[in-house]
């Protein structure tokens, strides 16, 4: 068995590769390790693949995984641990933003007793508008999910095997590997890693992508918005109900009338917007379960330059 496999899912990173596979390289060659680095690259408009390939033919340990669509980013971290053959596993992105220099310091955590060693970012290399709605979604999720979420955290991380082999056990349609390995609740440490700058300066994952990794990542892991619209629905059922009787003694009592239209409106918008929003949110719900039933696979291998039993 491999000591290390490093599994990097990249799009459109022809520029940064080489210098990836440089650097990691000389870290593993000087952790004295047997080493894999596993590449899984979907849909490119840049010569990723290409590039690959060139340094697959100058390396046996680079070995590019193509996946025949864009599946999603866990999805190809998911190709890849189902690749990797390590003792344990480094996942990492291919940006330059996670810094190779860094996986000594997580491998020597890993081999004091832990399973999962996850890298928390020193700062956000965002700008502010995005720093901002991270560290909301952050606050967000914590409170609604059944997971506590740390700010800064990232997918840079090392995990054992028995957490690899835990983890493809997982058959989700949209797998959350964050939230997976939380779950699975394996000895846990977090090191603080150094903020790498990204090489283009600009996100391969656009900011919708995010908002819909972020309810997706909610919506697979916890419940409580729908016990949040029970709840809502049963405190306005309750004020309307208290509305009624002050209406009424006031009807009987004091012969006053209805207040008029604009009460009447302004409650039936209120209540309207509410049941669409509470349709809305168990909609998502039912269609996970509908896609989910489906049993379509997670991922397909279009190119493995692998090991043949890999």
């Amino acid at each position: 068995m491999t000591d290390i496999s490093i599994v990097i899912p990249v799009r459109n990173e022809a520029a940064t590769l080489r210098e990836l596979v440089v650097r990691l390289t000389a870290v593993m060659q000087a952790l004295n390790v047997t080493y894999e680095i596993i590449f899984v690259t979907d849909v490119n408009t840049d010569d990723t693949v290409a590039v690959l390939r060139d340094l697959h033919r100058a390396d046996a340990h680079v070995k590019p995984l193509k996946l025949s669509n864009a599946f999603g980013h866990h999805a190809a971290v998911y190709a890849g641990l189902a690749k990797s053959r390590g003792a344990a596993v480094v996942i990492m992105d291919g940006d330059l933003q996670d810094e190779p220099e860094d996986i000594p310091r997580l491998f020597e955590c890993l081999r004091a007793g832990y399973d999962v060693v996850y890298g928390v970012k020193e700062r956000k290399n965002e700008s502010r508008l995005r720093n901002a709605c991270s560290r909301a979604f952050v606050t967000v999720l914590t409170a609604l999910s059944d997971h506590k979420v740390q700010y800064n955290t990232c997918m840079f991380r090392i995990v054992s095997r028995r957490v690899v082999n835990a983890v493809l056990q997982f058959q989700e349609n949209e797998p959350s590997l964050t939230f997976i390995m939380s779950l699975i609740g394996f000895p846990t440490a977090a090191v603080t890693v150094t903020s790498g700058v990204r090489a283009h300066r600009r996100t391969k994952f656009p900011f919708w992508r995010q908002v819909n990794f972020a309810i997706t990542s909610l919506l697979s892991f916890s419940t409580k918005p729908l016990r949040l619209i029970s709840c809502a629905g049963l405190a306005l059922s309750g004020l309307s109900l208290l509305y009624l009787l002050e209406m009424l003694i006031e009807k009987l009592a004091f012969g006053r009338g209805t207040l008029g239209w604009p009460t009447v409106v302004g409650l039936l918008c209120l209540l309207g917007g509410m049941i669409l929003f509470a349709q809305g949110v168990t909609g998502e719900y039912i269609a996970r379960i509908f896609v989910q039933s489906k049993r379509r696979p997670l991922y397909i291998v279009e190119e493995w330059l692998g090991d043949e039993h890999g």
